[in-house]
């Protein structure tokens, strides 16, 4: 059984102890998907789609609900590319550690569809100048986004 938590029960925990999430590279010929947060953290920046995994959820079952949830689009098997860690992640004021596995998958179908957590979904080739510092930097040691651009 997948349990989700309460905001309460979220800042009392993950305020003590490392958070896992997953972080999503959804690759086309387009390029990758980003989406543009309209939320905080890292709110009007760039970043993979992703999110916590839940307790009792494989990490291919998260892959799958994030993708769906914050694309609408239908992605193949994950390929675990490896992780970021985000040691201070500030979250209505509490310093939180976040530990994001990076799976990257293949676009299957669907026509994305952003949730209302962002303002924005886009492919790009090139990046972005506003994007998530971790995410630019494992983007680039793996050689999926080139130089940076204005836009």
């Amino acid at each position: 059984m997948i349990t989700r938590l309460t905001d309460e029960e979220f800042y009392s925990i993950y305020s003590k102890v490392p958070r896992a999430v997953v972080d999503v590279i959804i690759k086309s010929d387009e390029g990758i998907l980003l989406s543009l947060r309209a939320i905080e953290p890292s709110k009007d920046l760039w970043h993979l789609p992703g999110g916590t995994v839940y307790k009792g959820e494989t990490l291919t079952d998260a892959v799958r609900r994030v993708v769906k949830k914050e694309t609408n689009l239908e992605v193949g098997t994950p390929i675990c590319l490896g992780y970021m860690e985000f040691l201070d992640e500030v979250r209505s004021g509490i310093s939180i550690h976040t530990v994001s596995i990076v799976m990257k998958v293949a676009f299957c179908g669907g026509e994305f569809q952003h949730d209302p957590d962002a303002y924005e979904l886009r492919w790009w080739k090139e990046q972005p100048s506003n994007i998530i510092k971790e995410h630019a930097d494992f983007l680039h040691k793996h050689h999926f986004l080139q130089y940076v651009i204005s836009e």
